[in-house]
């Protein structure tokens, strides 16, 4: 375990993570490299990371974020959410409404938004 964490800080320096790099990723759809950056220790570059797998269709991706809407960081949840609100996949819906009762009103208002959004773009009435 202690060599993972090693191995993840070290990979940070190594590859010179920015935000340019991870937006580059996402452009080029380059969802293994954004799911690896992602267990950067950095919360900034981690919200930013997940925020820009929103431009990324893979289903690698989406299970991530789905997985990030449980994350301790309301950060986090609220930058998967918005990710998840530019993928549009009827899928997530029912990940999301778990969120309805997150003790962070910021993520219930922007989970109830998502919900909104994704329900009108598949023709559902809100």
């Amino acid at each position: 375990m202690h060599v993972l964490i090693t191995l993840k800080y070290w990979g940070d320096k190594m590859f010179g993570l920015s935000a340019e790099k991870i937006a580059k990723w996402a452009e080029k759809g380059k969802a293994e490299k954004l799911i690896k950056a992602a267990s950067t220790k950095n919360p900034e570059l981690r919200k930013t990371i997940v925020q820009a797998m929103g431009k990324v269709e893979d289903e690698q991706v989406f299970n991530y974020l789905i997985t990030s809407l449980r994350d301790r960081s309301s950060d986090i949840k609220l930058a998967a959410l918005e990710a998840l609100q530019q993928l549009s996949n009827k899928n997530s819906v029912e990940h999301i409404k778990s969120l309805i009762h997150d003790s962070d009103s910021k993520v219930v208002e922007k989970a109830r938004e998502v919900l909104r959004q994704i329900n009108k773009t598949n023709g559902h009435s809100e």
